[in-house]
């Protein structure tokens, strides 16, 4: 029988909050932008894991996250 995929806590932070989510290393990014959206309400928005910006349709794991790591996140009132 095939183990499920263990779940990772990662910090996601703004210059004014910050929140822990658990997540799957295989989960996309634009699934965890759908978390982000929910706690802060805003359309727009920029994610990167050690200054790497991340795109929606990759996975978590192409950025190299992991348990413990931390998500940056810059929110803009408008589109950028």
């Amino acid at each position: 029988m095939a183990r499920a995929e263990q779940k990772i806590k990662v910090k996601v932070e703004s210059p004014t909050s910050e929140f822990y989510v658990e997540v799957k290393a295989s989960d996309k990014v634009k699934d965890l932008i759908k978390i982000v959206k929910k706690v802060w309400g805003s359309d727009y928005m920029l994610l990167s894991h050690n200054s790497v910006e991340m795109k929606g349709d990759q996975t978590l794991s192409t950025y190299g996250v992991t348990n413990g790591s931390v998500i940056k996140v810059t929110v803009f009132a408008e589109e950028p």
